[in-house]
């Protein structure tokens, strides 16, 4: 406990101020904000659901920024479902994206809706598109969404070392109050947010308390 305790202490406290990141090259990516995660269905977590709003209020902040919407959107035979139960499929509710974030701005050319069959968004040719468009352009990465110890963790950390392999130096900020994962089982939901974030803090991505 005293261990979870020193992380707790090193993980909290710290905030950003929004007006002080240049909106230009700054960029949003919400990770899977779908039904499926949120409100019905197998994957689906009140722990989750609680940061609907969070995201929802930093959605509507960063209005006319770059952003990534991620989008779990499966087919019946995917692979995935070897490990985890069936989820999002294609052309079904669970794979849209959840009421606070719908039609929001319909006519903003700056949003991309990505997606994904696995994991990890960063995989996403669409994705791997958009970082080839903007990656000059973009220095900070906001990302939020869920599940924090799987496509978040895998999300930030791929983009972290594909900017560490190149010796790029951009900032990669993680909310605490806009990221979470589920409890299920032996998956207690407490510790795998806290360990995924300590995770992210020790491979150099900003993990804050929130954006102000």
């Amino acid at each position: 406990m005293k261990a979870i305790e020193r992380i707790e202490q090193e993980l909290s406290g710290k905030t950003i101020d929004l007006n002080l990141l240049d909106r230009d090259k700054t960029a949003l990516f919400i990770v899977d904000m779908v039904v499926g995660f949120v409100y019905s269905g197998a994957l689906s977590s009140p722990r989750v659901a609680s940061i609907a709003n969070n995201i929802a209020e930093l959605n509507e902040k960063t209005k006319g920024y770059k952003k990534i919407f991620f989008l779990d959107n499966h087919e019946k035979d995917s692979q995935e479902f070897r490990y985890f139960p069936a989820h999002c499929i294609k052309g079904t509710e669970e794979a849209e994206i959840i009421p606070e974030l719908r039609n929001i701005y319909s006519d903003d050319f700056n949003i991309y809706y990505v997606e994904k069959n696995s994991t990890n968004g960063f995989h996403s040719k669409r994705f791997q598109d958009w970082l080839k468009k903007y990656e000059t352009e973009v220095d900070n990465y906001i990302i939020v969404g869920c599940v924090t110890d799987i496509c978040v963790l895998q999300f930030a950390l791929s983009l972290k070392s594909y900017f560490n392999e190149k010796n790029i130096n951009k900032t990669i900020i993680v909310p605490k109050n806009c990221v979470e994962t589920y409890d299920v089982g032996s998956h207690d939901g407490y510790l795998m947010n806290l360990f995924a974030l300590y995770n992210m803090h020790i491979s150099g991505i900003e993990v804050i308390e929130k954006i102000n």
